[in-house]
């Protein structure tokens, strides 16, 4: 039958990226103990990213790594281009995560909000009712703060990790129920630049 492509690993990628089905972190003393004065600061950057262009690198919980390009374009556009050899794009519309295996031409759509990167792409991110902190820590010139949605408590939490001196986003970290975490690192990072809207339609040409 020969060798066939391993669709559980590239639907683990994707899902994995997106933080689809895990539980978020309770609310506690890290989000009533934090610096109101830095949590300001990361709210205002946040909102003054209207868009970025970079490079990523996914470490997933059993240790693979996969790279690529991602575009984020506010509110609601998001856009990773997996390098070879995983065939995976993943597309945010505005809608729709769309998930395309290119190999297998296969392609499923899974509600934006139902993700924890939905938070990223929000018109105007404010932290409140519906985006609880629920951690704010410090380490050596860095910021990471803990993300959930407290209204849609099995939907995920996210981890913004924070370059501090200039603040800036590195990474995000995406934490499941049982403690798996999956880390995205940002490289070459551009942002506020022009990126055209068709960069986040997905159009399923079907089999060729």
């Amino acid at each position: 039958m020969g060798n066939r492509p391993d669709t559980t690993r590239r639907t683990a990628i994707a899902g994995l990226l997106l933080g689809i089905g895990v539980l978020a972190l309770p609310a506690g003393a890290g989000a009533r103990a934090a610096d109101e004065a830095e949590i300001a600061r990361i709210q205002a950057y946040l909102n003054e990213v209207k868009s970025f262009e970079a490079r990523f690198t996914q470490v997933a919980p059993d240790g693979s790594i996969s790279q690529g390009r991602v575009l984020m374009r506010r509110p609601g556009r998001m856009r990773f281009e997996y390098d070879p050899p995983v065939p995976i794009l993943l597309v945010a519309d505005g809608n729709f995560f769309i998930f395309h295996d290119k190999e297998l031409r296969q392609t499923s759509h899974i509600p934006l909000g139902s993700t924890p990167l939905a938070f990223l792409v929000r018109e105007k991110i404010e932290f409140g009712e519906s985006a609880g902190i629920s951690a704010l820590t410090r380490g050596p010139g860095t910021l990471r703060l803990t993300v959930f949605d407290p209204k849609k408590p099995k939907e995920g939490s996210i981890t913004l990790v924070f370059s501090e001196e200039p603040l800036a986003l590195r990474q995000w970290v995406v934490e499941d129920a049982g403690g798996q975490q999956t880390e995205v690192t940002l490289s070459d990072v551009r942002t506020n630049i022009p990126l055209k809207s068709d960069l986040f339609y997905f159009v399923d040409m079907g089999p060729r």
